[in-house]
């Protein structure tokens, strides 16, 4: 049977010749070419495919006299066919890879995960570097570390073949040599099916060479040397595989016809991270073969010498296993002072060099780690300053620890607002560190003020390593972007007097008083935005701070060009998009802000914001929009909703909300005086805080949501987010049953989809629109429809303001805002029939004149932005004493304030009639956060 495998390296030679004369011209006419670098020996564009003509002839000869061969009845057989069918597997994904690189580019590190993986498919077959076999024993075993083991050994030696690629004839004449002495190892040991592999393999790489000795037609490429690379490591470890073991000659020898590419790999991963200190991907000429040419040799010289080294060392193996003992060791032994004679030759080995950059490395490596273990303890150090002067040590130190020559730095200090430099130099400074010639100057951004960016003066000594110099550059200007800069701004906001941003801002009412206002966060937009935009119109010169802040550029206008003071949430992995999943930390994070400093402290709360620390003497005014629902009267129900009644979830959820519960419960205590959005909310607060609370309604804009002249259209219109609460199928079911009216349904959620599959043809759903696109449908609307359970409810204000009736659900805050027969109508039950029946009255009752759209319009102008000011200012002035910094200015509101405005009900006559929009109700535990009722 052996002739067998012959006369299929015979045919895999020919198919190869074939194949590989069809790729070159394809090549040519498609213009495929390798170009030409400062890297590369050849001089001219040449096609890079000619792998796709060895692997196609080996895949096209091999698979099909495998098959004949291989007998799968027999154990061995059965073992033959796993190893080899995976090894095939592996080797399409590494050629699929490699050709995708030949003509698109593919990145170092995607290559080597496709080598890793091919290795695991064929470490899944069952074949492995288990075991180390000699003489038909095993004499070492190590079966947990098969796998990595297997892997390392498959991609080290593609690795290696890719990079011994690089003059003509080189690579083919080394995986000729391997598969040759691998494939009379197989026959030999009688393996005619294992045998076919190498055979057709070297039968392939032969009529390959025809068109690559020099000067080459074709190079095989990565496609087909990161395939021949691992086709070698794998067919190594399958000729040693159980049960049917071969010998350590066909692992060993195989491979000493790849030791010089091995070795050629080893020193240039060496010279890589260690001389040169780069990434080990990146490419350079340093390899055997060119350091040859740069000897002086001619390529075919240097190809020759290569092969001969290489078959020398298989020869030495040959001669070396069939001696016993320690004698095999020995003769193997021979192989290393025949490698480094090449390489030291070639001038790849430089021992003292070697030593010196180890050396090098390991004291940059030191010095690195030292460097940055300072920088995080002077976060620590930026983050605990609390003044100025502390600042500036801070800084101090980190130049002094960074080894710097001299820092120059302009700041806007804090005393009279004026640009001042400050200058440090190292008081050990020397010769060398004033040397300009061995010193880097930079120039730093220093964000040291939310609208100013200065610039730093530096000079670092570069010492013994430039790179190290660079390092501690680089570290330094890290340290001031994320800590330094930070914390100064702090340090500015909290020195007295205030620093020159905060005297920029306009003088109010309140101007004698220094203000913080904590909203819960900032992430959009929305109702309880607006309410934090007002506070500032009334007390200007504030200070705001939140849980975390990220709301877009485009939307941050409501500010004021304030920034915000975060939490440790700011820094929170995946917090931009997953803050709900720090529900349970921001207790903790709320009570980290520090507004210690401050006379009035004004909290805009629907969650955490109450609970920020203020002390006796500070007074505390928090306008509570509403009680976390989700935790109070309606936990069972959002549960429900969100899935989390039962189960380990549903526990944990119950344990996180009753450790809220209490928490909001005390911290209700450090409140000096509650404020809420409506009646509704004030029954809330007393019931579960047991404090009375003062109304305000929030602000609606009532200057952008104006009547129109436009003739009305004959629909109906509901706009919202699309969450549960808000009870959008009810009103789409409603409609259903009277296919004669039309509903427009504006908004977005996690609700559309299942709205989409439930409205009817006389149903459409809009999604979001744009705040013009919002105004235009409410002028021209029928109605607006209103079913939700809300807080307060901005969305029928709005649609008052543009003159629109409003049919809405008789429950929550919207009672306040719509005077039924006036603006509107009610029904009583969140229910089809009941809404059906309120529209039926509602149309019974004619269309509106112009009068009834005026005084719906007036009745939404009641709850404007001016409004809320005016009633939020005269609130303030109150608790405040005018305005005016005192000591002991938190004694309640209860202790001042007239009986009237006690009453735990307080009517809209009592505290102004402003009924503008909170934000919004809570929507269930899912959708924690808030967004706007539209």
């Amino acid at each position: 049977m052996i002739w067998i495998p012959l006369i299929g390296a015979v045919a895999a030679c020919a198919v190869s010749l074939s194949l590989t004369a069809y790729v070159i011209s394809v090549s040519h006419r498609l213009r495929l070419y390798d170009q030409p670098d400062h890297r590369k020996v050849h001089r001219q564009a040449t096609p890079r495919l000619g792998g796709v003509g060895i692997i196609g002839a080996a895949l096209l000869v091999g698979v099909p006299l495998f098959a004949c061969l291989v007998d799968p009845s027999t154990e061995g057989g059965w073992v033959e066919l796993k190893h080899y069918s995976a090894l095939a597997i592996g080797a399409l994904f590494v050629f699929v890879m490699g050709v995708l690189d030949d003509l698109w580019e593919v990145s170092s590190r995607l290559k080597l995960i496709t080598l890793l993986a091919a290795s695991c498919v064929f470490c899944a077959s069952g074949a492995g570097l288990g075991e180390v076999v000699y003489d038909f024993q095993a004499a070492i075993r190590f079966p947990w570390l098969s796998w990595i083991l297997t892997a390392a050994w498959i991609t080290g030696m593609a690795v290696a073949f890719n990079f011994i690629d690089g003059l003509d004839g080189l690579s083919g004449g080394l995986a000729l040599m391997a598969f040759g002495v691998l494939a009379y190892f197989q026959l030999d040991a009688h393996h005619y099916a294992a045998a076919v592999a190498p055979l057709v393999m070297a039968g392939a790489i032969a009529g390959f060479l025809h068109f690559n000795r020099p000067p080459a037609r074709t190079f095989m490429g990565d496609g087909g040397s990161l395939t021949i690379g691992y086709l070698i490591g794998a067919m190594t470890i399958a000729a040693n595989a159980e049960p049917r073991p071969g010998t350590m000659r066909a692992m060993v020898v195989p491979s000493l016809a790849m030791s010089v590419a091995l070795v050629d790999t080893a020193l240039t991963l060496f010279r890589r991270r260690y001389e040169q200190r780069r990434s080990l991907f990146t490419a350079e000429r340093g390899h055997i073969h060119h350091r040859l040419l740069d000897r002086g040799l001619h390529p075919r010289q240097a190809v020759l010498l290569i092969h001969a080294v290489s078959a020398m060392a298989v020869a030495i193996g040959v001669c070396s296993l069939p001696l016993v003992g320690w004698s095999t060791l020995g003769g193997l032994a021979l192989v290393v002072p025949l490698l480094w004679g090449l390489f030291h030759a070639a001038g790849s080995v430089r021992t003292t060099q070697m030593i010196s950059a180890i050396r090098s490395k390991r004291e940059i490596d030191r010095d690195s780690r030292r460097h940055r273990n300072a920088c995080e303890a002077l976060q620590l150090e930026f983050d605990s300053a609390k003044t100025f002067s502390e600042w500036w040590q801070t800084v101090c130190d980190a130049a002094e620890q960074l080894r710097f020559a001299r820092i120059e730095m302009p700041i806007a200090k804090a005393m009279n607002g004026e640009p001042m430099t400050f200058r440090w130099v190292n008081a050990e400074g020397d010769g060398e560190m004033e040397d300009v010639g061995r010193s880097i100057d930079a120039k730093l951004p220093i964000c040291t003020d939310a609208e100013v960016t200065n610039f730093a003066e530096v000079r670092v000594p570069v010492g013994s390593s430039l790179e190290s110099a660079s390092e501690r550059l680089a570290l330094f200007s890290r340290l001031m972007s994320d800590s330094g800069c930070a914390a100064l701004r702090r340090i500015q906001r909290m020195e007295e007097p205030p620093c020159h941003a905060i005297a920029a801002q306009p003088r109010g009412e309140f101007s004698d008083l220094r203000v913080a206002v904590v909203h819960d966060f900032f992430y959009t937009y929305a109702g309880a935005e607006r309410v934090v935009e007002q506070i500032i119109r009334v007390v200007p010169q504030c200070d705001v701070f939140g849980l975390f802040d990220f709301v877009p550029d485009e939307s941050r206008g409501f500010l004021c060009s304030k920034p915000v003071s975060t939490t440790f949430l700011q820094r929170m992995p995946l917090a931009r998009t997953k803050h709900r999943a720090y529900l349970p930390l921001m207790p903790l994070a709320i009570e980290q802000l520090d507004v210690s400093d401050y006379d009035l402290v004004i909290s805009s709360s629907y969650l955490a914001a109450k609970g920020v620390i203020t002390g006796p003497d500070q007074t505390h005014v928090c306008y509570c929009h509403s009680p976390a629902r989700y935790a109070w009267d309606l936990q069972h129900q959002y549960l429900r909703e969100a899935g989390l009644g039962f189960g380990p979830q549903g526990i944990l959820a119950r344990t996180i909300l009753h450790y809220l519960r209490n928490w909001d419960v005390r911290t209700a205590l450090g409140v000096d005086h509650f404020l809420a959005n409506s009646r509704f909310v004030a029954r809330r607060i007393s019931k579960f805080y047991r404090r009375e609370a003062v109304v305000i309604h929030p602000p609606v804009d009532v200057d952008t949501f104006v009547p129109s002249v436009d003739v009305r259209d004959d629909y109906y219109l509901t706009a919202s987010r699309l969450v549960g609460y808000k009870k959008i199928d009810v009103i789409i079911e409603a409609f259903n049953r009277t296919p004669d009216r039309r509903l427009i349904v504006i908004g977005d959620g996690p609700e559309r989809r299942r709205l989409e599959r439930l409205a009817g043809s006389n149903v459409v759903l809009r999604g979001q629109l744009g705040k013009a696109s919002l105004v235009r449908h409410l002028q021209r609307a029928r109605a607006f429809v209103f079913a939700a359970e809300e807080d307060f409810g901005i969305a029928p204000v709005e649609a008052m303001a543009c003159g629109t009736p409003v049919i809405a659900f008789r429950k929550g805050g919207v009672t306040e805002s719509l005077e039924e027969g006036k603006a509107g109508i009610f029904y009583d039950e969140q229910s089809a029939d009941s809404l059906l029946e309120a529209i039926e009255r509602f149309e019974s009752q004619g269309p509106l004149n112009e009068i009834d759209r005026i005084a719906t319009r007036r009745r939404a102008e009641q709850f404007s932005n001016d409004a809320f000011v005016e009633h939020l200012t005269s609130f303030l002035r109150e608790v405040t004493g005018n305005g005016h910094r005192r000591a002991g200015a938190s004694r309640r509101l209860e202790d001042r304030l007239p009986r009237a405005i006690e009453s735990r009900h307080c009517s809209t006559e009592d505290v102004g009639q402003t009924l503008p929009e909170a934000p919004g109700e809570l929507p269930p535990i899912d959708d924690v956060f808030p967004g706007t009722d539209q």
